[in-house]
């Protein structure tokens, strides 16, 4: 069984602001997101208008125990597999630090917004050109 740690003492998380314009980051605040929040608005305050977008992250802290059933044998089940469509979701968990990393993203997501279009206007060129050489080889002598 897999359960969130309660023990005395655990933290409820661990919670760290970076700034995706440039490097900078709130540093690792214990059991309280309104700190790294309170940086957050700040640096955008200091930073206006283009240090306004953070990548968050929590990192808490599991404990596993095994399930005994009458018999004494220990029992473990595995998490539902992931539709298709949640497989393309999946968080990034890796970026390029600094000014590359809000780059690189930039280009990901207009290659993104830009595929629909492309694929749309690639296949239109390719059926006119298709009808066009169509056309041309018939003989209406």
């Amino acid at each position: 069984m897999l359960s969130a740690e309660r023990a005395q003492g655990a933290l409820d998380g661990i919670y760290r602001a970076e700034c995706m314009t440039c490097p900078a980051t709130s540093g690792r605040v214990d059991s309280d997101p309104g700190l790294v929040a309170r940086w957050a608005i700040l640096r955008t305050q200091q930073q206006e208008p283009n240090h306004g977008q953070f990548l968050v992250t929590v990192e808490r802290h599991w404990r596993a125990a095994s399930v005994h059933t009458p018999n004494g044998h220990g029992t473990a089940t595995l998490p539902p597999a992931r539709s298709a469509s949640t497989v393309s979701q999946a968080p990034a968990t890796h970026r390029a630090p600094g000014r590359w990393g809000a780059c690189w993203r930039r280009a990901v997501a207009c290659q993104g917004r830009l595929a629909g279009p492309l694929v749309l206007a690639t296949f239109m060129v390719v059926a006119g050109l298709g009808g066009y050489l169509i056309g041309t080889g018939h003989d209406t002598g």
